[in-house]
């Protein structure tokens, strides 16, 4: 009898652990996601140099004077102390779209990258690389126009797929004839070349696409020149890349500015020798998300290149075990809701200005593209009260029919009742077994 027992209650418990089935996505109304992305990686600009808060300092502890980007720090999202963990070229790069500490070049040609995961969701992938333009990120591009030789005078290559729209490689096509007009010895124009180039396709494009640009002006000028030469060169890019704001903002395109490493000074600029390579100048780089879904917001704290990439895919609303969301950075002004129900149920999340959202057959929900605020999740005949700051989980698994009962009734957790039975078997064990001992 008590063996009988205990299977019925192994039993009951058991069925808790039944599979919930797959999460079923409900999205807000307005929350529609960015048709497309532009990522502008700023090769060799240093958050030291650009960003108010900090006084970069040559290696020998001279202080070097800022620059002011407004258009870079005066919108946004921007993320304060971002560092990276090769400051080098081409680990940088690597690191950027797989999101990998320890990204190489290989990686980025296993099916590791944005460009994989955002071609799987119909993106068109595209860029325009003076710098970081390995043979793997190229292999990646549906279409991409490179300088081989990094000159500020080179011969810029054109490379697409088969596949490739007709319109899109005659844009690529264009762009790559016309930087004979930017061609000569000004770092300044080198840059403008790229930033003119992005803000024309994104007027242009109209399908879903991945655009990103390397602009390597910066670095050529603080290798060659020095800091004079470099800080000059940043200065010159507040127009050009006001220009590229307008054109993202104009089509609804999430824009992406960051850079793969920074600089530091002697007399002429380094990153990744031993004498660069560990200063802060040469490992903090600038990171600013601006277009919907991102915030008006600065994020302080310590934070690493490699949440790049899953930051990326968070704000255009993909998802990708490659980039869990949990390593995002919370830039993004609406949050995620998920909730979790013991079995299927019907629900509905209602909010202020928000359209009720329902659901029904599956025991987990994600309520997508929800503003701060406080909701209300009605499931399991009970109403469940939610203050929605960031991504945050509701399992509701353990409240069952004690969600449901009248206002002053006792709630006797179902762990407790559990345990209580568990309790009861062993005492009644304990008796049979005394008794036969007794009977012995």
């Amino acid at each position: 009898m008590i063996l009988a027992l205990f299977l019925i209650l192994l039993s009951a418990s058991s069925g808790n652990c039944a599979a919930h089935g797959e999460m079923a996505i409900l999205t807000a109304e307005n929350a529609a996601a960015p048709p497309g992305a532009v990522l502008l990686v700023m090769d060799g600009v240093g958050a030291s140099y650009v960003y108010p808060e900090f006084q970069a300092y040559s290696i020998t502890g001279q202080p070097i004077p800022g620059i002011k980007l407004l258009n870079l720090t005066s919108r946004g999202a921007r993320v304060l102390d971002l560092r990276v963990p090769v400051p080098s070229t081409s680990p940088a790069h690597s690191v950027l779209v797989t999101g990998q500490r320890d990204a190489d070049e290989a990686l980025v040609g296993t099916g590791s990258t944005v460009f994989d995961t955002l071609r799987e969701e119909g993106f068109l992938c595209l860029a325009l690389l003076q710098r970081g333009d390995f043979q793997n990120m190229l292999e990646e591009q549906d279409g991409v126009v490179y300088f081989e030789d990094n000159s500020l005078c080179g011969d810029p290559t054109l490379g697409a797929r088969a596949d490739l729209p007709p319109s899109v490689q005659l844009m690529l096509q264009q762009w790559r004839n016309a930087f004979a007009a930017y061609a000569g010895s000004s770092y300044a124009r080198y840059n403008r070349w790229g930033l003119d180039a992005a803000a024309d396709m994104v007027g242009r494009l109209d399908q879903p696409f991945f655009l990103l640009v390397n602009i390597g002006g910066a670095d050529s000028a603080a290798h060659a020149r020095g800091a004079d030469q470099y800080l000059e060169t940043i200065s010159a890019l507040d127009a050009p890349l006001g220009r590229l704001m307008e054109a993202c903002q104009e089509k609804g395109v999430l824009l992406g500015v960051t850079a793969d490493h920074g600089m530091s000074f002697s007399n002429r600029g380094g990153h990744a020798s031993a004498q660069y390579a560990e200063r802060l100048e040469s490992l903090r780089i600038p990171l600013v998300f601006v277009g919907d879904p991102a915030d008006d917001l600065i994020l302080d704290g310590i934070w690493s290149q490699t949440a790049v990439a899953p930051t990326l895919l968070r704000l255009l609303g993909i998802d990708d075990p490659r980039f869990p969301a949990d390593r995002a950075l919370p830039l993004s002004r609406l949050a995620r809701l998920t909730v979790l129900l013991q079995g299927p149920q019907s629900i509905e999340l209602n909010g202020t200005d928000l359209k009720a959202i329902k659901g029904s057959g599956s025991s987990a929900y994600r309520f997508e593209g929800l503003k701060r605020g406080t909701y209300t999740v009605k499931a399991l005949d009970a109403s469940h009260r939610v203050d929605v700051i960031s991504d945050q989980v509701l399992d509701l698994r353990r409240v069952d029919q004690a969600s449901a009962r009248q206002d002053g009734e006792p709630f006797v957790p179902r762990w407790m009742v559990g345990s209580a039975l568990i309790v009861l078997i062993n005492l009644a064990g304990l008796l049979v077994v005394w008794r036969v001992w007794r009977g012995g």
